[in-house]
């Protein structure tokens, strides 16, 4: 090695050798130097390089004759791999947990949709649990009307004539399974539902009474005397405002009928109009 003068180390730096001994090299680093001549303003510089007045100690394993070009660039694509390598496990592992919590969103979104689906199916059971509890709720009827397509005057039914949770059909010994006939009826025998405040149950009766309105508005009819279920005329606008006072008949259709009324009344004067113009022709013969 002693006839080698410039060794390198994997970086490529470059070291002018001195000596070694048992192993060790003593190397002076090459560095920069900077040399300036000229005469007056004219002055040049020269940009070189030469071993250092220092000594430094180094594996002399470590060293190489020429600038090792494809050992670093072999470290470097052992180290660019293992970039790659950590990369895609990384984004495998974060695959897996994205895939991991999509299951478990999934797993959470179904278990929410069965139990909204059994809440709502078993409603009846829901608000008897309640009332086991304790808690008030506001029971209400409601209907559809199959003759004119509106909705019946929802009835409220009273507390103490409400029945619920009849079953039926159950014998487990012979394979038959419990069947719910109605969860709750009145003794009228009438189905209905509970609704956990009065503002809610009133909603719903305006709602109802809304939607009775639209189906008055296709096909007005104004008579007032004689309310049957069969038939949605105005009479049975104003049984729906008699039954539950909150409700008030739209201005809409109070004009129609303010209007239809006062058509009636000039029908009327000019029958009779023209049945005393009769009388007068008559009696003048």
């Amino acid at each position: 090695m002693a006839d080698k003068a410039t060794l390198y180390d994997k970086t490529g730096a470059a070291f002018s050798f001195d000596h070694e001994h048992d192993g060790t090299a003593y190397v002076r680093p090459m560095v920069k130097v900077i040399t300036q001549y000229g005469y007056g303003d004219d002055i040049h510089e020269d940009e070189g390089v030469e071993p250092a007045a220092y000594l430094v100690e180094m594996d002399l394993a470590a060293l190489f004759d020429v600038p090792p070009v494809v050992a670093l660039n072999d470290d470097i694509k052992a180290k660019t791999a293992e970039l790659a390598a950590l990369k895609a496990e990384s984004k495998k592992a974060i695959n897996e947990l994205k895939a991991d919590r999509s299951a478990a969103e999934y797993k959470l979104s179904d278990a929410k949709r069965q139990l909204e689906q059994w809440m709502q199916t078993h409603k009846g059971m829901n608000d008897l649990g309640k009332l086991l509890d304790g808690k008030i709720l506001y029971p209400l009827s409601v209907e559809e009307n199959s003759y004119h397509g509106g909705r019946n005057i929802p009835h409220i039914p009273k507390m103490k004539d409400i029945s619920g949770l009849r079953v039926e059909c159950g014998d487990f010994e012979k394979g038959k399974e419990w069947r719910v006939k109605r969860y709750l009826s009145d003794h009228y025998h009438t189905s209905f539902q509970f609704f956990d405040t009065e503002e809610e149950r009133a909603a719903v009766i305006q709602s109802e009474f809304d939607a009775t309105c639209r189906h008055f508005r296709e096909r007005p009819n104004f008579t007032v005397d004689i309310y049957t279920t069969t038939n949605l005329h105005y009479g049975t606008l104003l049984e729906w405002v008699k039954a539950h006072p909150a409700l008030a008949i739209p201005d809409d259709i109070k004009a129609m009928k303010v209007a239809n009324d006062a058509e009636l009344v000039e029908r009327r004067k000019a029958t009779l109009a023209a049945e005393l113009a009769a009388m007068e022709k008559a009696g003048a013969a």
